[in-house]
C-alpha cells in the first residue's frame, strides 16, 4: 500500500497546487493529511486524487475543528497506523507521540507538527513527517519559505518505508 503525505495545507489548494499533487501523488492507495488542513474543501480536492484521511491541526478554525478527530488509528493490511498532527516543542515530541496512542498502540505514526521531514524507524515505531506543503521551515529554522514538500510511504506487510521531504513544483 502506498500513501501519498503531507500537511500545512492551511487554505483550498489552486489549480497548480492540485496539479501538482495529482503528479506528485500518481499511483498512490490513499491519501493522509496531517494538518493544519486549514479549509474542509481541501479534503474534498485531495478525495478527487485518492481516498483521503485527515486530522485537524494546531493552527484549525472552529468548523475544520469540528469535522475531524485529533487523531486517528487503523490497520493497514497488518501494519496498525496513527495519524495526528502533534503539538509542542519538537524535543520530546516524538515521545509525546507515543504517549497520545497508548491506548491504541500503533506502529507507525504520521504527524505534521514542527514541519521537520522525517522517515525514521525507532525501535518498534516507524515515524514520518512529510515537511510542510506550505513550505513553512522546520521549527529552529530561519529564512525565506522553502518549497511545498509531500511524502509517499510504503506499507507492504510488516515492512515500512518512506520518502518525506519530496519537493513538488508548483
Amino acid at each position: 500500500m502506498i500513501f501519498g503525505v503531507l500537511a500545512d495545507t492551511r487554505a483550498p489548494l489552486t489549480a497548480a497546487q492540485t496539479t501538482a499533487l495529482k503528479k506528485a501523488f500518481k499511483g498512490v492507495d490513499h491519501i493522509l493529511h496531517a494538518g493544519p488542513v486549514g479549509d474542509l474543501r481541501v479534503l474534498e480536492q485531495l478525495s478527487g486524487l485518492a481516498p483521503t484521511r485527515a486530522v485537524c491541526g494546531n493552527a484549525e478554525n472552529s468548523i475544520v475543528r469540528s469535522g475531524l478527530y485529533v487523531r486517528q488509528s487503523w490497520r493497514a493490511g497488518v501494519t496498525t497506523m496513527g495519524l495526528i498532527h502533534g503539538y509542542g516543542k519538537p524535543h520530546g515530541l516524538k515521545a509525546w507521540l507515543l504517549k497520545q496512542f497508548e491506548d491504541d498502540p500503533v506502529q507507525v505514526i504520521v504527524y505534521g507538527r514542527n514541519f521537520e521531514p522525517t522517515a525514521r524507524q525507532m525501535g518498534p515505531h516507524f515515524f514520518f513527517n512529510p515537511g510542510s506543503f506550505s513550505g513553512n521551515l522546520p521549527e529552529g529554522q530561519h529564512g525565506k519559505k522553502g518549497r511545498p514538500l509531500v511524502g509517499l510511504l510504503f506499507v507492504r506487510g510488516k515492512k515500512v518505508d518512506g520518502q518525506a521531504g519530496i519537493p513538488v513544483e508548483v
